[in-house]
């Protein structure tokens, strides 16, 4: 079981947000994989490259936000040679922000409640849970709920949108977009 919403954030909105967290709740910012077994901490999902762009830090646009506190768990993949931050880990995984041409694709922000020991379901810690909520709820009154396409939305992304920015729910195989 988890608690998971959708979102369009744009990455100024993902830089900002993760901010945010990082003050008010001393959240970490991890990538997802690493190639050591140490959790890869970084400052923000996004960094400036040469041209002034913003451009995600990880090619898989995921990570993870995670308490001072918490257990992260890693598992090593031979093929590509790199350790995954595993989901039973204490974090909130944070996923979107891709851009395909004028098309911003839905993110999720998700974490799990519980995890599978012995083919039982546990709860996760209550000081995690307790934590994980707080940022939950919080993330969600940073942004603007969108009944229509049933999403949270970025102060940023919703200026992209309203220039004629598409949000997608999808883009399939064959290059279509599925819109929002």
């Amino acid at each position: 079981m988890g608690r998971q919403f959708r979102f369009y954030i744009l990455p100024s909105d993902a830089n900002a947000l993760v901010e945010q967290l990082k003050q008010q709740f001393k959240a970490k910012l991890l990538l997802d994989y690493s190639p050591a077994f140490e959790s890869l901490e970084i400052d923000y999902p996004f960094r400036m490259n040469d041209s002034g762009d913003l451009k995600p830090v990880s090619a898989r646009h995921r990570y993870y936000l995670a308490p001072p506190f918490g257990h992260i768990k890693r598992e090593y993949y031979p093929k590509p040679d790199w350790w995954v931050v595993n989901s039973d880990s204490d974090g909130i995984e944070f996923e979107g922000c891709e851009f395909e041409g004028n098309t911003l694709l839905i993110g999720r922000f998700w974490y799990q409640t519980n995890v599978l020991v012995n083919l039982q379901y546990v709860s996760k810690g209550a000081e995690f849970l307790k934590w994980a909520e707080a940022v939950y709820r919080y993330t969600k009154k940073s942004l603007r709920y969108e009944p229509k396409i049933y999403a949270f939305v970025g102060r940023d992304a919703m200026s992209f949108r309203e220039r004629g920015g598409q949000f997608a729910s999808m883009i399939r195989p064959d290059g279509r977009i599925i819109p929002a």
